[in-house]
């Protein structure tokens, strides 16, 4: 992939941290676009209706707004090496939703919640990684995920529609937690 600088966003605050594995721009994007308007609600339908990775629709998100393509290849790539961990994701996921019906307010579903979103942030330090590899730039990212999701167009049309809102920064922020 080329080196194109993230977007920059609008509502980031000055001091940003150093750059590491786990703390990196697309990090930081993820957590600014999940608290859009409208994103989280998206990414996790797409989650819970479709069994998308919302890790790699993060990464197709940053992607897209940094106005490059992605390859076939580099999809698959990314696809099959987060399975692993995705299925631990997934575990955990499960038992923080049925603590969460059962009494939410507890020292267990909050430890839950820490453990998936940490480790989410290393899915994505995974997917920052690749995406330093040098790829063919064939396809856009979101008709990539749309193809291996079955999100139509519409809805992939509602995803670039939430992307430009972030990028352009006419979207505001929401105090929501970034835990899928």
């Amino acid at each position: 992939m080329t080196e194109t600088a993230p977007p920059s966003p609008p509502h980031s605050p000055s001091d940003t941290p150093p750059e590491s594995p786990l703390q990196n721009p697309l990090w930081t994007f993820s957590l600014d676009f999940y608290r859009q308007p409208q994103v989280a609600e998206f990414l996790l339908q797409c989650q819970d209706t479709r069994g998308a990775d919302v890790c790699l629709l993060l990464w197709a998100s940053y992607t897209s707004a940094c106005g490059r393509q992605l390859s076939e290849e580099s999809w698959r790539v990314a696809d099959r090496g987060l399975a692993p961990r995705r299925r631990m994701i997934n575990s955990v996921r499960h038992l923080r939703r049925l603590l969460g019906r059962i009494k939410k307010n507890t020292g267990l579903y909050e430890w839950c919640k820490r453990c998936e979103l940490r480790m989410e942030q290393r899915q994505l330090a995974a997917l920052w990684k690749l995406d330093s590899e040098t790829w063919p730039e064939t396809r856009s990212p979101l008709e990539l995920a749309g193809q291996q999701y079955g999100l139509l167009q519409k809805e992939q049309a509602r995803w670039a529609g939430l992307i430009d809102a972030y990028s352009t920064g006419t979207g505001t922020t929401d105090s929501g937690a970034a835990v899928t």
